[in-house]
């Protein structure tokens, strides 16, 4: 019994210096980036006191994404008021209202919050539902907008921006406009699309003279076809086959548009709660946009397979859709300038 007893004393204090040496190791990598945080801010700070406006806002920004703190955000948030990036600086007071606890910081920020708001500007995307053809994407400076904010006014900073509409088989649109930072309503519509033309480009006939058709061709047959005419390089097979590609193109772009998304709440999930091991008030919150972000991720890996998978289908069509050889010798009488004689084609 005795020896029973030291036997689970000694179990009981290796467990103990095992969650010890453990606790201290998660303790050391908060203490290095609370320190990489402090570094940051403090860079953010001189910066901002010399004058460089931009790169202290970034200091601000990086510093604030390693350890997200109220104080910060409201820096950040005084800092892109300097800029004139006015959704920017709002968006920051708002973030900081999530995790003040300091009554004057959370007055300060509710202070900017309510100045700021009548002064912001808005640009609606409009995208009428005529226009929606399959695939549509639409992107503002080369960021896809989701479809739910079509339509919407959505408040944006001051500068120009980039609107691009673009779908399979459609000629793309796109063109830019300029918001004015504060007070403005402005709007863009996406126009009907136009659609691809393929354009075919007829033989011609060689040495710069006249070539009737072969002898016992059809005078009104399809061009380049019939006896002794090279076929359509276009089979259905191969029409078939574009569009089949068309399909692959368009899920491959689902899945790229779905896999960002994904990858957008992966990082609100983490910075709402970036240490699994630390008790977190948002702990609810940063469990949906992680299960938001496996649902994504997930039909972004369907919509890969299905884009694969189509665009495999679409090369076996085009390639044994290949048009059938000719085999056929055609003669043809051939008249030119100064010549006179007949054209004798054999088709391989």
């Amino acid at each position: 019994m005795a020896m029973a007893t030291k036997a689970r004393a000694r179990a009981r204090a290796s467990t103990a210096a095992t969650s010890a040496l453990l606790l201290l190791g998660l303790a050391g990598s908060a203490a290095a980036q609370n320190a990489d945080a402090e570094v940051l801010f403090n860079e953010a700070v001189a910066l901002e006191t010399e004058g460089n406006i931009p790169k202290a806002c970034e200091a601000f920004e990086a510093s604030n994404r390693i350890e997200p703190r109220a104080g910060t955000l409201i820096r950040l948030g005084q800092c892109r008021e300097k800029q004139q990036l006015f959704v920017s600086a709002w968006s920051a007071y708002k973030d900081a209202l999530t995790r003040v606890k300091d009554p004057a910081k959370k007055k300060l920020a509710e202070e900017r919050i309510k100045a700021l708001e009548p002064t912001l500007s808005y640009l609606t995307v409009s995208v009428p539902d005529d226009v929606r053809v399959d695939g549509l994407v639409v992107t503002r400076n080369g960021k896809p907008v989701d479809p739910v904010l079509w339509n919407r006014a959505v408040p944006v900073d001051g500068g120009s921006y980039t609107i691009v509409g673009s779908a399979p088989g459609q000629e793309p649109w796109q063109t830019t406009i300029e918001v004015a930072p504060t007070k403005e309503k402005a709007s863009i519509e996406v126009p009907r699309f136009k659609a691809i033309e393929t354009l075919v480009t007829p033989p011609t006939g060689d040495g710069g003279g006249v070539t009737t058709p072969p002898i016992g061709d059809k005078p009104d047959g399809p061009p380049g076809g019939g006896e002794g005419g090279a076929p359509s390089a276009f089979t259905g097979k191969r029409k078939i086959a574009l569009g089949l590609a068309g399909v692959g193109l368009v899920a491959i772009g689902g899945g790229v548009v779905l896999g960002l998304s994904a990858k957008g709440l992966e990082d609100d999930a983490f910075a709402l709660c970036p240490d699994p091991a630390v008790p977190c008030a948002d702990a609810a919150e940063a469990q949906d946009l992680t299960d938001r972000a496996g649902t994504r991720a997930l039909f972004a890996n369907v919509a890969y397979g299905v884009g694969g998978a189509a665009i495999v289908g679409a090369a076996v069509l085009w390639f044994t859709g290949a048009p059938a050889k000719s085999d056929r010798v055609a003669v043809a009488p051939r008249l030119g300038s100064g010549f006179t004689g007949v054209t004798v084609r054999v088709g391989f």
